[in-house]
């Protein structure tokens, strides 16, 4: 079938009689009439071009009237009945180019509208029963609410969104190979697959995580950063939370926890019902803000852009081209995001730590005594003296199966307030410690587990619990092992606002040549479709990645990445614009359509940069915003450490802990916790 040439008076007289209707404009004849028709109020009218510019083309609001109307034109086009076939003119299939046809034809989506009106009539009828009203008044209720006058509008009302969506899932199924590349930003031989911003008129990549977590909310809450507290309950469930984690499934350990099976059932929030899945994490910014919680989305951005630097597989070309796109090439004071994450590096919490917290979590008086101290002033109970040493800091974190500096005894170890922060400084990139607090002062014993607080010292061995597994970037790697899950992803910590997250990354940005390369990870096909990636046996993508007999959770799946793509250029609906008018066979030699299109791809021009800007600048506010978190918390924790505002030493849980007379403890209460002692809190 030959395409017929799209007429700009079939444009013009669609864009006026709208405006006109809308407006009550009149325009009369000139020797500039480019078109002329009868209006929506029965009205023979003419049109110049130069008042077509006046009225819409004079303000981005009106050009973008004028856009959306141009954009109806050519789509209600592309599903006009062909007057000479005397069938529906629907895009169609190309066997030359391997191009699909739209699934639904003008007549099969006329019927689904004719269903949707017949619909929204029994809707008003429903409401007007349930309301107390009458079904005239609930159904121009509806009509407003769709910004129709009637029944006829409302089915062309129909029409238009159905052809819409018809258009949008043809272009995508044409398109579908470019447009995941483009949406995953790499390709699997390391080389970026979009332009720079400066010189495209694309969007920018998506470059997307498959993240996991269990979120352990603190109901306490408080944004203290060295004096925070943590409810009792919240301790146990974070304790209890990360001991099944540590007894996690492995070869030795058949019977042990999965990630998934301890997210569905510890984790706090949504994401327990589907173990742990929150989906597909991306840089898309919205109002300056990130689709996650910053600590937690930018902690995972941190941990790679620290850990994952100079593995073998990627080069240094590919780590900057994500490294830009996930903004770690802004500069904060003068510092790119990425050199200042790497010098922080990542903190070490030794097990053991969580062991205690659920151990102490109760306890707010001497346990054999029974004694307060200090009134049972909440700064020194236990849990909070380890939330506020370990816990109450929002870099981020990995567990270890590591020693761990006991600052024991308030009378000789109050000053020693160790934590390890390791960061890569040599050039192959191996680890290296870094002191995150000043010590000067080194404990004077180290245990591989904390003193019970019943005063005997005993030590654990964690060494043979299924979740710690040997990981090479980190120090110590021969003698300590690392928190990991049951496919030794690294589990890492972030506290934000609501509580402790402990996270996986299923697929990273970074892992775009892994042995299920990003391409075929994020397929839209079944596993039982032909064209499912061939992937190696016990290796998943994200469509499978929880097993299910249920081939409609992999649909679900499946339709949560082919939207992703569609969505993740806010300019969508411009790439529809852009196939349409040449598909349509706009005349692209006539004056007036060059004029008046030239217009219009100037406009769509200027959105995507506008939008690229936005990305860009939103990029460069979250991570502001997070580092001057980081830099507030480090006033707070670090500079002023020395001062009675500082974090409480650990050692000072000696008084609830230590078994001791009465009278010992008295002494002791007399001593280091009134004023000018080690633990003395205002």
């Amino acid at each position: 079938m030959k395409k017929s040439k799209l007429s700009v008076g079939l444009v013009t007289s669609f864009i006026a009689s709208m405006a006109l209707s809308a407006c009550g404009q009149t325009v009369t004849k000139d020797s500039t009439n480019i078109v002329e028709f009868t209006g929506n109020n029965g009205q023979s009218l003419s049109i110049s071009i130069d008042e077509i510019y006046k009225d819409y083309l004079e303000s981005s609001a009106g050009i973008s009237k004028y856009y959306d109307q141009v954009m109806e034109v050519l789509i209600r086009h592309a599903f006009q009945k062909d007057p000479n076939a005397g069938d529906p003119k629907i895009l169609g299939a190309d066997k030359d180019t391997g191009r699909v046809a739209v699934k639904r034809n003008y007549n099969q989506i006329l019927e689904t509208a004719k269903e949707n009106v017949q619909s929204a009539k029994e809707e008003a009828k429903s409401k007007a029963e349930s309301n107390g009203t009458d079904r005239k008044t609930e159904w121009q209720s509806i009509l407003s609410e769709k910004g129709v006058k009637d029944e006829e509008e409302l089915l062309q009302y129909f029409i238009y969104k159905l052809e819409k969506e018809e258009i949008e899932d043809w272009y995508f199924e044409n398109n579908k190979v470019a447009l995941r590349q483009e949406y995953l930003g790499v390709k699997s031989n390391g080389s970026t697959t979009g332009l720079e911003p400066a010189t495209s008129e694309k969007a920018t990549s998506r470059y997307p995580y498959h993240i996991r977590h269990i979120l352990v909310k603190n109901e306490e809450g408080s944004s203290d950063y060295v004096r925070g507290t943590i409810s009792a309950d919240a301790a146990e469930r974070l304790s209890s939370t990360v001991k099944l984690l540590a007894d996690g499934k492995s070869e030795a350990n058949k019977n042990g926890n999965t990630f998934g099976e301890v997210a569905k059932a510890k984790s706090e929030d949504g994401s327990a019902s589907s173990y742990g899945d929150v989906g597909l994490m991306t840089n898309a910014i919205s109002g300056e803000k990130l689709g996650m919680v910053n600590e937690f989305q930018l902690g995972i951005y941190a941990y790679d852009a620290i850990v994952k630097n100079g593995a073998g597989t990627r080069t240094a070309d590919t780590y900057n081209v994500i490294d830009k796109g996930l903004g770690l090439d802004k500069k904060v004071d003068g510092e790119t995001v990425a050199n200042t994450l790497k010098d922080r590096g990542i903190v070490e919490i030794p097990y053991s730590v969580f062991v205690e917290l659920g151990d102490v979590a109760k306890l707010e008086s001497n346990w054999k005594t029974g004694l307060s101290v200090e009134d049972s002033k909440a700064a020194l109970y236990p849990r909070n003296l380890l939330w506020n040493r370990y816990l109450n800091n929002h870099s981020i974190f990995v567990i270890t199966n590591g020693k761990r500096d006991v600052d024991y005894d308030p009378e000789t170890n109050a000053n020693v307030e160790t934590r390890d922060v390791n960061f890569p400084s040599n050039e192959d990139g191996t680890m290296q410690a870094n002191p995150y607090y000043d010590v000067e002062a080194a404990a004077p014993a180290c245990q591989d587990s904390y003193q019970k607080y019943d005063g005997t010292g005993e030590v654990i061995d964690y060494s043979k619990l299924g979740g710690f597994k040997k990981n090479d970037n980190f120090l110590n790697a021969d003698t300590e092992r690392i928190l990991t899950d049951e496919n030794e992803n690294v589990i890492i910590g972030v506290r934000s606002e609501f509580g402790i997250h402990l996270m996986i990354v299923e697929k990273s940005a970074y892992d775009f040549n892994d042995t299920v390369k990003l391409e075929d990870y994020y397929t839209t096909a079944l596993p039982k479709d032909d064209d499912y990636p061939k992937i190696p046996a016990g290796e998943h993508t994200y469509v499978d990645f929880i097993y299910s007999e249920d081939q409609s959770e992999y649909k679900t799946r499946s339709d949560t990445i082919k939207s992703a793509i569609k969505g993740f250029d806010s300019a969508y609906d411009y790439r529809l614009y852009e196939e349409l008018k040449s598909v349509e066979g706009v005349d692209a030699t006539s004056e007036s359509n060059i004029a008046m299109f030239g217009l219009i791809d100037n406009y769509v021009k200027l959105q995507r940069e506008k939008n690229q800007n936005e990305q860009s600048d939103g990029l460069e506010k979250v991570w502001e915003t997070y580092l001057n978190l980081l830099a507030t918390q480090d006033y707070y924790r670090i500079t002023i450490k020395d001062t009675a505002d500082r974090v409480i030493p650990e050692g000072c849980k000696i008084a609830f802990t230590k078994n001791m007379t009465a009278t010992e403890q008295k002494a002791l209460m007399d001593g280091q916790y009134k004023e000018g002692g080690k633990c003395y809190v205002k």
